[in-house]
């Protein structure tokens, strides 16, 4: 028996957005996707509206209230609180969950300000991933502190953790090619801590309108030999990706959250980070990993060298990680967080209709 019909409102090639989808369809609640842009997600009914630029939301609100509005949903689960906030300020429907992600509640404009605001205030309630963005959405709105819930986007800890590898330490970048994650930093600092571990190796995975540029700078620091750039990975790939690695390093200017970092702490393998953000709740400096100041090439070399130097370190560092996540950010327990929401919601609208 369903748990209840539910319309997401988010991108279908967000893996965020998949693994929630898919996650909840699991659990026995009848799940659709409405999306601008991407493919269908498998398993999932999924609508897809061709990309329209930043007017794409707006073009396609009418159509998507339609579409909820046939589907008849229980509940309504909007992931981004200013683009398919849009959608449902125009649908007034209750209950609705607006899950902020970060850009859309931090440094925005003051015409992104006015819609987020507007769909915070109309939601029933509001999930954030850690205490940064529940902070976030408390400053832009006071009044939607008591409806905000922590619900992280956590991870599934391997069957086994991988001892470290043998040979040079491997560092690896698990982000888009993008200013705001900072790999034009960490490459400077590679080439830092190269000065000092001269077997020191980097990969940069992933892609983004960043990557021709790194590759210059790595040639003209002569780096060529050291770094890989492998693409985006898999996620049936991350487990063996990370555990090939050493060291996770994430120099990010901004970051709300930090996904990579619990992927690598849950392979046991240690975080250099930067102190911003929401990172500092999923990497504990000096218990799961590193902490330096975001923007700063040379703390950033020099705990790279201080961590890849120390193998006792690094293995101490990791396996404190590993428990740190199991304990706190395991996927199926944020599951039971959002289906315990999503039942408590259904239900309460169900005793309390709106006519």
């Amino acid at each position: 028996m369903s748990r209840g019909r539910v319309v997401i409102f988010g991108w279908a090639d967000s893996v965020h957005v998949q693994r929630w989808a898919q996650g909840l369809a699991g659990r026995g609640f009848d799940i659709t996707v409405i999306s601008v842009g991407g493919e269908p997600i498998e398993g999932i009914p999924t609508i897809i509206y061709q990309r329209g630029g930043k007017l794409g939301y707006l073009r396609y609100a009418r159509r998507a209230v339609s579409d909820t509005q046939q589907i008849k949903p229980d509940l309504v689960h909007c992931h981004y609180a200013y683009g398919f906030g849009l959608w449902t300020l125009l649908l007034k429907f209750q209950p609705t969950i607006v899950s902020v992600w970060g850009s859309d509640v931090v440094n925005i404009s003051s015409v992104s300000r006015f819609i987020v605001r507007r769909a915070l205030s109309l939601a029933t309630a509001i999930t954030a991933t850690g205490e940064f963005l529940r902070g976030a959405v408390a400053d832009l709105l006071p009044t939607a502190s008591a409806k905000t819930v922590v619900i992280p986007f956590g991870v599934t800890p391997p069957e086994q953790i991988e001892p470290l590898p043998a040979g040079p330490v491997r560092l690896c970048f698990l982000k888009e090619h993008r200013a705001i994650y900072g790999p034009d930093i960490l490459i400077e600092a590679f080439a830092l801590a190269r000065r000092q571990i001269q077997d020191l190796r980097l990969t940069l995975a992933g892609s983004g309108d960043m990557m021709e540029q790194l590759r210059r700078r790595i040639d003209s620091l002569g780096l060529s030999d050291a770094v890989e750039f492998p693409g985006f990975i898999e996620r049936s790939q991350l487990v063996s990706f990370l555990s090939s690695h050493h060291i996770l390093v994430m120099p990010s200017r901004m970051e709300s959250f930090g996904v990579a970092a619990l992927e690598a702490s849950v392979c046991a393998r240690p975080v250099i980070a930067t102190k911003v953000g929401g990172i500092p709740e999923v990497v504990r400096d000096g218990r799961t990993g590193v902490l330096v100041p975001a923007g700063e090439i040379e703390p950033l070399a020099e705990a790279i060298v201080r961590l890849a130097g120390d193998r006792n370190e690094m293995t101490r560092l990791g396996l404190a990680g590993y428990q740190f996540v199991k304990e706190k950010y395991r996927w199926e327990d944020n599951l039971d967080q959002m289906c315990d929401l999503y039942d408590r919601l259904i239900r309460d609208a169900k005793k309390n209709p709106v006519l």
